[in-house]
Formats: structure tokens, sequence, C-alpha cells
């Protein structure tokens, strides 16, 4: 029996399973994110790391660890990230990529297609057999992640604070927000910029709960987000020069629906978008058993999925 180990790592959260070839999950590591831009590449090696060797202690005796993929956050951009998970991997094949990857794996397969991503950032990729992967924007918060969660809640923050101190409209976020911190944002400073992208990030559903009561401010956030995604697609569209399959992942697409639906909507005539609807790490497991040269067997989604959810959400100390 062989075993692999799967990553998916992302600016709030990194998820790392260690499975069997049939699916079966045998052990989780779930902790803080891995985004190089935000914690440097040590830090991220680190934590990624940490769960690689959590993981492998819980290989039965006699097993052999076959692969290790990782969808993980700018990792191109680093490549001593790898190198460093490499050297904690048994000497098996080890392999990091976009996080794009992963969800594109999960849905598409090896197809060529288009990924959308709305988590803490964003990301447009298209893929193409025989070319290099075409980023659309995705170029993080400093540059170009619309739609995010990230610009979801800032427009959140900033529209409460103009409200606040008399610059802009009235809007219900200024009450679901100082709700939820206790204050006014010019009072939470501090904690928002200690806090950073990540807690910037988790604002995102203000902006769904007061569009939800009716508000202009929180539709115009929405609608911002939506163009966006229309914008890429368009791009996407006439690069591809056809009609393409794509997938829509992230937690922002995957717990607000009816703002994956809007994207959706917008999408140029004969494209197909799916949602993600299995954990991003599934598409990394693939990825895994494909880097080892192993082939998927039929029941490997369900078996995966059902073992998955035994495994609950619990923070490692990494």
């Amino acid at each position: 029996m062989k075993y692999y180990i799967a990553i998916d790592a992302g600016g709030n959260k990194t998820d790392c399973v260690l499975f069997d070839e049939t699916g079966t999950v045998l052990a989780r590591e779930f902790g803080r994110g891995a985004n190089a831009l935000d914690i440097g590449p040590t830090e991220a090696s680190n934590r990624i790391c940490a769960a690689v060797d959590s993981l492998k202690v819980h290989i039965p005796a006699g097993g052999k660890l076959g692969a290790v993929f990782g969808s993980v956050s700018v990792v191109y951009f680093y490549p001593e990230i790898e190198r460093a998970v490499a050297r904690h991997s048994n000497g098996v094949r080890c392999h990091l990529d976009n996080v794009v990857s992963s969800v594109m794996a999960a849905v598409l397969g090896k197809e060529d297609g288009v990924c959308l991503i709305s988590g803490t950032g964003s990301y447009c990729c298209v893929r193409q057999a025989g070319k290099h992967r075409h980023f659309i924007g995705s170029s993080g918060y400093m540059l170009d992640t619309g739609g995010s969660g990230y610009v979801l809640g800032q427009q959140a923050l900033i529209a409460a604070q103009r409200d606040r101190d008399g610059r802009g409209p009235k809007t219900l976020l200024t009450q679901i927000v100082e709700n939820e911190i206790g204050e006014t944002v010019q009072e939470h400073l501090p904690v928002i910029y200690s806090g950073g992208r990540a807690y910037i990030s988790s604002f995102a559903h203000t902006v769904f709960a007061a569009r939800a009561q009716g508000d202009a401010v929180a539709e115009k956030i929405f609608n911002d987000g939506v163009d966006y995604f229309a914008e890429a697609m368009e791009t996407a569209y006439h690069f591809m020069g056809k009609p393409f399959r794509g997938v829509m992942g992230g937690g922002i697409f995957m717990h607000h629906p009816e703002y994956a639906a809007a994207v959706r909507q917008r999408a140029p005539q004969g494209c197909e978008l799916t949602l993600l609807e299995v954990p991003a790490v599934y598409g990394a497991a693939l990825e895994a058993v494909w880097l080892g040269g192993g082939e998927v067997q039929d029941d490997f989604r369900k078996n995966f999925t059902e073992t998955y959810a035994r495994h609950p959400v619990q923070r490692a100390a990494w």
C-alpha cells in the first residue's frame, strides 16, 4: 500500500492530509496560512514542513510514502520552500505548485480550462495544454486581488469609517461591523493593522449580511467584485479563443453561493462554470497520486470525502 501527502496552503489556512492509494484519509493537519508574501519563505517552509513531519508518523508500519504534492500560494516565487519540503519527504517525489492547481484538478482533472478563486485573495488562471499557465490579475493585495475576501472586507471597513466620520453614505455595514468589533473602526485600528490581510478578510461576510438587508453600499461592493471576475472571464475567453470549462473555488465562493451565482451569470456565452464542492486539498491529493505515477481508482473521491470528514478542524501548534 502506498501513502501520499497532499497540501493546500493559502493566506488564511494550511490544510494537509495523509491518505492511501484508495483515497482513505488517515490523518489531517490544519493550521495557519503559509503565504510567503505575508510571512516570508522561511516561516512558510517551517509551517508546511511541520505539517509533513506530523503526518509522516501516521504512516502504518511497513508503509511507504509515494509522493508529496502541495498547492501553495505564490510558491513559484520561492523555490526554497519546495526544497525544504522535499528534505522532509523521505526522498520521494515532491512538488509544490500554485493554489489553482488543486482547484483545477478537483473539477477539471487534467483538461484545459479556467480557474476562478475568491478566498483571502483572488485568482483567474487559464490552463491550456502545451502552454504556460496564464494568470489574469492574481498579483496580491498590494496590486490586484479584486473580488477577494480581502477587498470585500477592506471595503466594508472603509464604508463603515466613512459613514462614521461623515464622508460617506449611511450604511448598515457600520452597525454590523461595530457590533462585531465592539468599537468604531478608528478605535479598532491597532487590531486591524496587527491582524493584517487575513483579519481584514474576516469582515467579508459583513458585505453579504448587509446586502441581504437591502443595503445599497453593500450592494455596490458586491457588484464591484462580480464585475472584477466578469472582466477576468472575458479576458480569459479572448485568450483561449473559444468557450471554456471553468471551476470556481475559495472560501468566499464556497460560503456565499449568491456571490458565486452572480459571477456565474456573467460568464461569456457558451462557457460553463462549476463550483468546487469538495475540499481544495482533494485536488492536491489527485495531483499527489499522479505525481507518484499512480492511477486514481473509481471510488477514490467517495473514500476521500467520507474519511476526510472524520477529521474535523483542530488547529495545529505550528
